[in-house]
């Protein structure tokens, strides 16, 4: 069996009775936590930075438990990456909006005139780029949740009817990451066993994991490298996807959220 119809079937095993699970949580107690499922969307970050990246991630989605991904439209790989994703149903494509470029900021977030066009240019992009609007809204290094910029990212979220990464129900958690510290590399924070015990740690609900797969850059500037392989190898392995199974965790994306949210009102 190839890895693309292996994954389909497994997507589709995970998503199987996700809309009675919801409608089964929403009528239990409240302070019943066994009654809730676990709902967790994978999303990688990234997309579009580099062909080597975006290998990387297509893989993590086809064999393994990636579920979604964040495009950077002016990242050097975007278009080809749009191109890559469209055969791939189940992945569901967010955006990832950045005010710097290779660490060097080039929107002030002080200036909130600035960060708002910058939001709608890079949004309008994105539409242009897949011809659809994103499943959620989220941003390079976090600096949505800015004071007063955050106001203007859940702005866009309303305007596009996405939730922005962190501002819904879906809790973000983002420790499966290889540098604790920015540039001091510990890859026992994205092994396997880190990621089946972040996993059994989940809580009832909607969860979002954060992940960075890809391949070596060559570039001499890359900051986040060899973590990615690693991050690769951990998304892809078989123990993790059978943590997932033992744990009656359901695999879904953002797109998959947007449609149990508007099933549920």
């Amino acid at each position: 069996m190839d890895p693309a119809t292996s994954r389909r079937r497994f997507l589709l095993s995970s998503l199987g009775g996700i809309a009675s699970l919801l409608v089964r949580a929403g009528a239990a107690h409240a302070d019943d936590k066994d009654a809730a499922p676990r709902l967790v969307i994978v999303n990688a970050d990234d997309l579009g930075l580099s062909a080597e990246i975006d290998r990387g991630i297509f893989e993590a989605h086809d064999g393994g438990i990636v579920t979604s991904a964040s495009l950077l439209v002016d990242g050097p790989d975007a278009e080809a990456a749009v191109r890559q994703a469209r055969p791939r149903p189940n992945l569901g494509l967010g955006i990832h909006v950045a005010f710097d470029e290779r660490g060097k900021l080039f929107v002030d977030t002080q200036d909130l005139a600035a960060v708002r066009r910058e939001i709608d240019r890079q949004l309008t992009l994105f539409v242009r780029l897949t011809g659809e609007p994103p499943t959620h809204i989220d941003s390079h290094h976090h600096l949505h949740r800015l004071f007063n910029v955050a106001r203007l990212f859940l702005e866009a979220g309303r305007r596009y009817g996405v939730p922005v990464r962190g501002f819904s129900e879906v809790v973000y958690v983002g420790r499966f990451y290889g540098q604790p510290e920015f540039g001091r590399t510990d890859t026992s924070k994205i092994s396997v066993e880190a990621l089946v015990s972040l996993l059994q740690s989940l809580r009832p609900g909607i969860t979002e994991v954060s992940c960075h797969p890809g391949h070596l850059e060559t570039r001499p500037d890359a900051v986040y490298n060899r973590e990615r392989e690693v991050e690769l190898q951990t998304l892809t392995d078989e123990r993790v996807k059978a943590a997932i199974a033992q744990e009656g965790i359901r695999l879904i994306n953002y797109r998959d959220y947007g449609q149990l949210t508007r099933a549920r009102r």
